[in-house]
């Protein structure tokens, strides 16, 4: 008597189960739909509410851009086959990372080790450009300093900060 009970006993909760699992997908499947249906809902967290589900949430990014009239690469008008690109890539402290090469002096794009020589992280502020060049073999920056004369969508022109008479004058290029 004890086996047929303890069968009845099963048996009865399978079917209780299987009546939950029906009343619940019954009450949710209407909330649920494939995911490339569903339309995404943005909503920025609210601090108080943390339990939020269901939905997309999004963070606001607070890495800083750099300066648009910067971002891009220049080549040296006086040595076209010196070039600067300056990146919208942060880097730390308010710089982001740029890098530069000289073909005259048969150093190539390609032949720079990423975060290396011929790399450097820049700011623009307050009319002033500072670089910070970097080294393959270890992190020791050469801060160079240059006060912008002119910066527009296709002209650059720049002079050091210490030697006023040694003047820059970089084009944008397309590619």
């Amino acid at each position: 008597m004890n086996r047929k009970r303890i069968i009845i006993i099963v048996v009865l909760a399978l079917i209780a189960a299987v009546a939950l699992a029906v009343f619940v997908y019954k009450k949710y499947a209407r909330d649920i739909r494939p995911v490339r249906e569903q339309e995404p809902q943005a909503q920025v967290m609210n601090p108080d509410d943390d339990h939020i589900t269901n939905k997309a949430v999004y963070f606001e990014d607070e890495t800083p851009h750099a300066d648009s009239m910067m971002v891009g690469k220049w080549q040296n008008m006086e040595n076209p086959q010196w070039y600067k690109v300056y990146y919208d890539d942060y880097a730390e402290d308010g710089m982001f990372w740029g890098k530069e090469w000289d073909e005259s002096e048969d150093v190539l794009e390609e032949d720079l080790n990423y975060h290396g020589n011929g790399w450097f992280r820049w700011r623009r502020q307050a009319g002033q450009l500072r670089e910070f060049a970097t080294m393959d073999t270890r992190d020791v920056p050469i801060a160079k300093e240059y006060k912008i004369s002119q910066i527009t969508g296709d002209s650059l022109v720049y002079k050091e900060m210490r030697h006023n008479s040694r003047v820059f004058h970089f084009a944008r290029t397309e590619d």
